[in-house]
């Protein structure tokens, strides 16, 4: 897809100093920044970017953004945006297009890990520090708004910590730069080119499409802890430490005798929680946390949910009139099952047979598998219903979708089938075994290394 170029001037330092362009510098951060094409059943509602075209009555394509954090291919995006997809496609800047698998998924923050294999290395982004972004902050953005491709827009950070209904830890700044549906998961920048922000949310009035100056973008630093914990761990660890709390309002603070509205009163400590075993009560009021002033729940969750696990963090309580310091050992956040994707997914009901060492996560063919790739009711094979990130399998491009139609020129029926010849294969001292691969784009060899 050929880029769009937007002409884009950074606010001057002072009045009367001429515009300047930073056309250079979008020169070189343009090649980080992808398209991504998500197919979905119609069926699904299509939570990211502009439907711009409907390949049948049963599937819808949706183009959104994303960009490179790793050379080895690893792109980050926004969750919402590969939501239910059935096929992602990331198109590169030199127009090149790659079969992408999910990595991960945070359910926490609305953050993604998508894998594509480009053959070489690729350029990745750098972030900058988020934190000291202030309102007035000249920031622009690259992305796909409308599915056009390549777009710059430019303006400033327009407000400091927004917020959703819908999360007690989300922190969003405000940006005036166009954003559009489509530029979902793209980069915002500094004028230095260091990642700042992610973009994600347009705010809109009733009845109303299209940007109007108000875009939400994730900050920098809340991404890179999220990624960095994707990668390492596969999933987000949170700190925990197992208390609920509500704020402390003017008629709290009456009651209780406290000498200023702020905090957070505890409403529960669960059960064999780090904060019971500290001995943090209810009606315990917090308000520091290491030494920072804590003003109400939200600001208390997010510093535990981003403490380290293990660390120990030093709450400041009053308690009955008393200012008390209470160390308490962070934990990690208990998961209800939805939390994130991990790396080895839930099979929704298959077994997990396959090869994790290998990256194969294989599982009977379904009909509907054999519809996607023109196969027809007798021909045999066997589906890779995920591929894990950073696999040898991943590294041959192997795709989540795809069917293992042979493994050393024998026909296989059944995960059992591929299980048995990769494991011949490996006792009799092979390097390499030879699969025959179908995915939308080709049938063709994969010679897979056995280690």
């Amino acid at each position: 897809m050929t880029g769009i170029a937007v002409a884009l001037a950074v606010l001057p330092a002072s009045a009367g100093e001429r515009l300047q362009s930073v056309a250079d510098l979008i020169e070189t951060l343009q090649p980080s920044v992808v398209n991504i094409t998500i197919t979905r059943h119609a069926k699904t509602s299509a939570a990211a970017g502009n439907i711009v075209s409907q390949d049948s009555a049963s599937e819808k394509r949706v183009q959104s953004s994303g960009f490179f954090v790793d050379e080895s291919g690893v792109v980050l995006t926004n969750r919402h945006v590969i939501a239910d997809a059935t096929e992602i496609i990331v198109t590169l800047h030199d127009a090149t297009r790659l079969r992408a698998s999910v990595m991960a998924a945070a359910t926490t923050t609305d953050i993604a890990l998508l894998k594509v294999n480009a053959g070489k290395q690729v350029p990745a982004l750098k972030f900058g520090n988020s934190d000291i972004l202030r309102p007035g902050d000249p920031v622009f953005i690259i992305g796909n708004p409308l599915g056009l491709g390549s777009t710059v827009t430019a303006g400033i950070v327009s407000a400091l910590d927004r917020n959703t209904p819908d999360s007690e830890t989300a922190s969003f700044f405000q940006i005036d730069a166009a954003l559009n549906v489509g530029n979902s998961g793209g980069p915002v920048f500094d004028t230095q080119g260091n990642v700042v922000g992610v973009s994600t949310a347009l705010v809109t009035p009733e009845n109303q499409a299209g940007s109007v100056g108000l875009g939400l973008a994730i900050p920098g630093n809340d991404v890179r802890f999220t990624l960095d914990r994707l990668l390492k761990f596969g999933r987000v660890q949170l700190g925990w430490i197992g208390i609920h709390v509500e704020p402390v309002t003017t008629d709290i603070m009456a009651a209780v005798g406290i000498p200023s509205v702020g905090g957070s009163i505890v409403t529960k400590v669960d059960d064999d929680s780090p904060a019971a075993r500290a001995q943090l009560g209810r009606a315990d009021i917090i308000l520091k946390v290491d030494g920072d002033n804590m003003p109400g729940p939200r600001e208390l969750n997010r510093k535990i949910a981003s403490s380290a696990i293990g660390s120990v963090s030093r709450i400041g309580v009053w308690r009955t009139g008393t200012l008390l310091t209470i160390p308490v050992t962070v934990g990690d956040l208990p998961s209800n099952g939805s939390l994130d994707k991990p790396v080895v997914p839930d099979l929704n009901g298959y077994a997990q047979l396959g090869r994790p060492d290998l990256g194969l996560i294989l599982a009977p063919l379904t009909d509907d598998a054999r519809a996607k790739l023109a196969m027809s009711a007798q021909q045999p094979g066997v589906l890779v219903e995920d591929v894990v990130a950073h696999s040898v399998a991943s590294d041959r491009g192997i795709t989540a979708g795809s069917v293992i139609v042979s493994v050393e020129r024998q026909s296989v029926t059944s995960s059992a089938d591929v299980l048995r010849s990769l494991d011949d294969a490996r006792q009799s001292n092979r390097r390499f075994v030879l699969l025959l691969v179908l995915d939308a784009q080709s049938l063709r060899w994969v010679p897979l290394p056995l280690g």
